[in-house]
């Protein structure tokens, strides 16, 4: 199953005034763990992103080439595709209470 796109309009974080239309991901839910174990063949696709319990959420992201009218994007202005994980907000506050110390 493909990974469905749709097209957005974002404004340039250097130029307020300039805006591009860009191919995103279309979200459709996400799984858990349970719901994916046991599937022999797994296709991206077929999910957009898997829950960790008490750790976070790994999730497909898209980067595509800005355009300036939504009729100019085609599936050649996308530059390719990441695996992004994003930690539950407990987790990233606990990092505030990490020590290092030099190692012998």
């Amino acid at each position: 199953m493909p990974v469905k796109l749709k097209k957005i309009k974002r404004k340039s974080p250097l130029n307020t005034a300039l805006s591009k239309w860009y191919r995103t991901q279309e979200t459709t839910g996400s799984v858990g763990l349970q719901e994916i174990e046991g599937r022999a063949a797994l296709s991206l696709g077929d999910i957009q992103s898997v829950k960790l319990e008490d750790l976070g959420t790994f999730r497909i992201t898209l980067s595509s080439e800005g355009m300036a009218t939504p009729d100019e994007l085609n599936a050649r202005h996308g530059k390719g595709t990441k695996l992004v994980f994003l930690p539950r907000v407990e987790l990233k506050r606990s990092l505030g209470d990490i020590s290092f110390e030099r190692a012998p």
